[in-house]
């Protein structure tokens, strides 16, 4: 098990590990610079129940101290859990990793979107098809698009 550990570089934060009941995220939103804050959760490998409650918590905390909340490089599993929160949808998101099939051979890739290129689509709940690293044809979302893509309906 890999403990959560969290890195502030000027106005970014990096997050890598798991995000569970030993996580305490409550008075991060206190330690940050001030203004516009980047939230990059790319090592993010693990979320709970309880670990979701902090982070709640603490986007929570960072919006009322005034702060803008950017989130980049969201990791998988934080994507998904994300999506069933409304409270956390309208949230800004650059990009994120979404777990990705080849119908044609079969690979399965965790791409990272970017999701400013892809907005429009996004709103729609229509994921990008980026292409595959093995064969080249266009990978499909493994998952329903509401999974990833909720938080992008405005």
């Amino acid at each position: 098990m890999t403990r959560l550990e969290i890195r502030i570089d000027d106005h970014r934060v990096h997050f890598s590990g798991r995000i569970d009941d030993t996580a305490q995220l409550a008075t991060l939103a206190a330690k940050l610079p001030a203004g516009p804050i980047v939230l990059d959760t790319d090592g993010v490998t693990f979320i709970n129940s309880i670990g979701m409650r902090e982070w709640i918590r603490f986007v929570r905390a960072a919006r009322e101290g005034g702060r803008q909340i950017t989130l980049d490089r969201v990791a998988d599993v934080l994507m998904t859990q994300m999506n069933m929160i409304n409270e956390l949808h309208g949230l800004t998101v650059t990009s994120f990793y979404a777990q990705y099939a080849c119908a044609s051979c079969g690979f399965e890739a965790q791409p990272l979107i970017d999701a400013v290129a892809n907005q429009q689509a996004l709103q729609m709940l229509a994921p990008p098809r980026p292409p595959c690293p093995e064969c080249g044809a266009a990978m499909e979302l493994a998952d329903f698009p509401e999974r990833y893509l909720s938080i992008f309906r405005t």
